[in-house]
């Protein structure tokens, strides 16, 4: 049951040896602390915790502003530089003093560091809420009918974005290093570099102003096929390894996994039992609950139900059916987007998660990566990932709209090869899914540690190299002749307001639509940015941190919802006049 817990929780640090020590630490079971922690304990960990979220959001923040990077890369690295490949903080002397934990079964006190206790809390934490999180976001903005309206193109390369990487890698794997990677560990790395972020992309061009594009809509549609299709890949992996399917990798994966070898038939029954289950409470229980909340004007519990019922499908999945408990949470957005159509979850969980439990995920993962265990054939074989990395999505969205080209005669169905560039380019930075499959593979002791870190660091490179990649391709799209460039969406930036607050205009605009139109899509992103679609309306509705609210569209329809919204401010100032 221990060792179940450690792979529920997403691969915690114990099993990655924390800083600079050579073997981790066990914690055997049944150890409590013999009379709580004391006030200045609390105080140090409150201190730790708080100084790695500044750092990491100040770093990411820097990246952004210094190099127009994403913002996870840069709090990626500000954990990397926080951690044992620069500073240390695990030695740093204010937070080594021991803690003793007494052990009630055996009688034995046992003695820690206090910062190794730290950053098992923050890895604890972040790893089991903000890993679900993610994925309960994932299944909440995937709806079935968008996809259906991406069309082939952004079909085929989703799934051929998934496919090629896994192929790409467990093919040169084993071309140059036969022996230095087995099949499960080779496919590992491959399930690592498959899945693409959805918010990177999205920030990534909205940053450069292209969203209009149509490789840039492309893009959208194609992430969201990316990550499904990886996140069940990953389970379906993780059933072949419990069945024995890769022989001796079973016994590796027992480390970590509770659930024992079972034959394929085995595997297959259990997972049909989990779907069975989650199906069945999500389509005919959440629904009528959220329904029901509404109906007893409880809209403010929509959110603790649905971090309730993330956290029961995240286990679930994990424990019932053996699939990766972040199938479980994709499922359960997924069905908690039924009942929920105004997004009333997301908007009260999304500012916590991307504020605190984000950064603090994205910097514990740079904690556990220590740059001076790799040695220079090992960054060798890192620079030739990257290289698989990117020319895979490259070359999957490359046969995507050549395939488009072929079959489809209608000439705004066709895709010019700098199109098909911009395309491939946007889907080459990976994300957080990436980075959570690495930590549950770590976790199950599939890939090993070098392995991970490996991983960690070819991620942080496609985070790099794809705003490169999409510079290069604007830059040549900008020096085309007027004519042949696409058409430019209006746009109208409604700026900041500083009486009211932007967000708390946003809000009022985007009720006020609410009642007339439905949301395609809610995408938040990491910067605190987001994108409403209005569906059929041909309209976007942008909130930024930095430039205030942008409308984007059709102007007609654009200048209509502003009268509406000054009809409905006008109303509401002159019931205040008439007081």
């Amino acid at each position: 049951m221990q060792n179940g817990f450690i792979y529920l929780a997403v691969g915690l640090s114990w099993v990655t040896s924390i800083a600079a020590r050579s073997k981790p630490i066990a914690i055997p079971a049944g150890i409590l602390p013999n009379s709580g922690f004391d006030t200045i304990f609390v105080a140090k960990c409150a201190l730790f915790i708080s100084f790695i979220l500044l750092w990491t959001v100040g770093i990411g923040r820097a990246f952004k502003w210094l190099f127009r990077l994403p913002v996870t890369a840069g709090q990626i690295v500000a954990g990397i530089l926080l951690g044992p490949s620069l500073l240390n903080i695990n030695g740093f002397y204010f937070f080594t003093s021991p803690i003793y934990l007494f052990d009630n079964a055996t009688g034995n006190v046992f003695s820690l560091v206090s910062s190794d206790l730290f950053i098992f809390f923050i890895v604890v934490l972040s790893s089991v809420l903000t890993v679900s999180y993610l994925l309960w976001l994932a299944g909440h903005e995937t709806d079935v009918k968008d996809i259906i309206k991406v069309g082939t193109t952004a079909v085929g390369a989703g799934i051929l974005g998934t496919i090629l990487p896994i192929a790409g890698t467990v093919g040169t794997l084993a071309l140059l290093f036969p022996s230095w990677y087995t099949l499960v560990q080779s496919m590992g790395l491959g399930l690592i570099f498959s899945a693409t972020s959805v918010s990177i992309p999205v920030a990534m061009l909205f940053a450069y102003k292209k969203m209009h594009l149509k490789s840039s809509k492309a893009t959208l549609g194609a992430a969201v096929i990316d990550d499904i299709t990886a996140v069940v890949l990953l389970s379906i992996f993780l059933i072949l390894i419990q069945s024995g399917t890769f022989g001796g990798a079973c016994s590796v994966a027992l480390h970590a996994v509770s659930h024992g070898c079972k034959t394929v038939p085995e595997a297959l029954l259990y997972m049909l039992t989990s779907f069975i289950l989650l199906f069945s409470v999500g389509f005919y229980l959440i629904p009528p609950i959220i329904s029901w909340l509404k109906k007893r004007h409880s809209t403010y519990m929509i959110a603790s139900f649905a971090n309730g019922i993330m956290l029961i499908y995240f286990a679930g999945a994990e424990l019932i059916g053996g699939l990766a408990g972040i199938t479980g949470a994709y499922f359960a957005g997924l069905f908690h987007r039924l009942g929920d159509h105004r997004h009333q979850a997301e908007k009260s969980i999304s500012p916590f998660v991307n504020a605190v439990l984000l950064p603090l995920f994205l910097g514990s993962i740079g904690l556990h990566v220590n740059l001076q265990q790799l040695s220079l054939k090992q960054w060798g074989i890192v620079i030739l990932l990257l290289v698989v990395a990117i020319l895979a999505k490259l070359v999957g969205c490359f046969v995507a709209t050549y395939a488009q080209n072929i079959f489809s005669k209608k000439k705004n169905m066709q895709w010019s090869a700098l199109e098909s560039y911009l395309f491939g380019s946007s889907m080459v930075a990976r994300g957080e899914v990436g980075l959570v499959i690495a930590t549950i593979l770590n976790g199950a002791h599939i890939i090993s540690p070098d392995q991970y870190v490996m991983s960690i660091v070819v991620i942080v490179l496609t985070t790099i190299a794809a705003p490169i990649m999409l510079a290069f391709g604007f830059h040549q799209l900008d020096i085309m002749p007027v004519s042949q460039q696409p058409a430019d969406e209006f746009t109208l930036n409604v700026g900041l307001f500083n009486v009211v607050g932007t967000s708390q205009m946003f809000s009022i605009i985007v009720g006020m639509v609410e009642a007339t139109q439905k949301f395609n899509t809610i995408i938040s992103l990491s910067e605190g940015s987001k994108i409403v679609d209005l569906e059929g309306y041909g309209v976007k509705i942008i909130l930024d941190p930095d430039d205030g609210i942008i409308f984007k569209g059709n102007r007609r329809k654009i200048e209509s919802i502003l009268q509406l919204v000054k009809s409905a401010v006008a109303q509401e100032v002159s019931r205040l006049s008439a007081l």
